[in-house]
């Protein structure tokens, strides 16, 4: 079941995929995407043999993400090769040769935002690239030591809480935080600075007037501020995205002491706690992406402890739903050894 190679290049291949994030985020917060013009060249060089002396301003994020991204390319092309010839189950193999197809489509996607200037394709682009570090996951964690096999399972339940409920509330927290990460990067390439420029208020208010003339009252003080004009649609969406990181933050301490009733013993245990630690730091760095008016370094670092807690809660869902599964599997070998006949029997007596 476990390959140590496959493993350590997953692992690997894990890790540039968070760079990889780390610097798209840094390429949003400069405003960079344009810097470059054109794709898959650069300024007319091919990407890999552009001058270094030319890596200045924004040129420097965007091409470094161009090569970062090139990187993750060719290591998910090794890592289907490995998943091909040295992988054994069946599902693994497909989530290798469905992490190529979504590599590949990444790319495409990537060029198409330079080619056709749309700040939709970069929402997609980033939507997509979490889906991407949440399956090159799921293939680490099936290579690793912290799988679950029977054999395990027989020298140690610990992995398994016994009740479908909480498998549920951490896929639904995972749903929740990919949601989440949506409505961060529709923020984030609509290119309008902070639509509300105050925290934990929104314009004085907990939930501000949002009138025509409110708008323009608003705007006339951005203005001032040396801001960009907002609009009522990218308001709202602020005012949404602060309170689904109160579901999220909620939603994550409830899921820990669920989780610590139900399976005390339990090495997920650990993953809960640092879940939970990583929605408190992430929510500290929100306040102060607002407080220091989008500091790049700041914002980047929002982005990327995003992705690290749906990367965490998608990894502590798969756990508990394959102890789960483990579980049923073995009670309906069971309930067929001692019944043969009930493998036959009408499902619905």
């Amino acid at each position: 079941m476990k390959n140590r190679l496959i493993n350590v290049f997953s692992a690997i291949l894990t890790f540039f995929v968070f760079l990889l994030i780390a610097v798209g985020a840094m390429v949003t917060s400069t405003n960079s995407g344009m810097a470059v013009p054109d794709w898959p060249t650069t300024f007319g060089y091919n990407m890999f043999s552009f001058p270094l002396s030319r890596w200045i301003g924004g040129v420097f994020y965007e091409h470094s993400h161009r090569l970062v991204a090139s990187a993750v390319g060719f290591l998910t092309i090794i890592l289907f090769f490995l998943l091909l010839f040295k992988e054994k189950r069946a599902w693994v193999k497909w989530a290798g040769c469905f992490a190529l197809l979504l590599v590949i489509f990444q790319g495409i996607l990537g060029g198409l935002r330079v080619v056709w200037m749309k700040d939709q394709i970069g929402i997609i682009h980033a939507a997509l690239a979490q889906a991407f570090l949440v399956l090159v996951g799921i293939i680490w964690l099936a290579t690793s030591k912290y799988w679950i096999t029977e054999d395990q399972l027989q020298k140690d339940n610990s992995y398994v809480v016994g009740t479908k409920s909480l498998p549920l509330l951490f896929l639904s927290l995972s749903l929740i935080v990919y949601i989440q990460l949506l409505l961060g990067a529709a923020m984030r390439h609509a290119h309008l600075g902070l639509s509300i420029t105050d925290f934990p208020l929104a314009y004085g208010q907990i939930l501000p007037r949002l009138t025509p003339e409110d708008l323009a009252n608003i705007n006339a003080r951005r203005q001032a501020m040396g801001l960009p004009p907002t609009t009522l649609g990218q308001i709202h969406l602020q005012l949404v995205h602060r309170f689904v990181a109160l579901i999220i933050f909620l939603l994550t301490v409830f899921s820990f002491f669920v989780l610590k009733k139900k399976a005390p013993r339990s090495p997920i245990l650990s993953m809960a706690r640092l879940l939970h630690s990583l929605v408190a730091l992430q929510i500290l760095l929100g306040a102060f992406v607002i407080w220091t008016g989008k500091e790049n370094i700041i914002t980047t670092a929002h982005v990327l402890v995003g992705a690290a807690i749906l990367f965490l809660s998608s990894l502590i869902t798969v756990i508990l739903y394959r102890g789960e599964w483990l579980i049923k599997t073995k009670q309906n070998d069971l309930r067929v050894l001692f019944n043969p006949s009930s493998t036959y029997s009408n499902p619905g007596q």
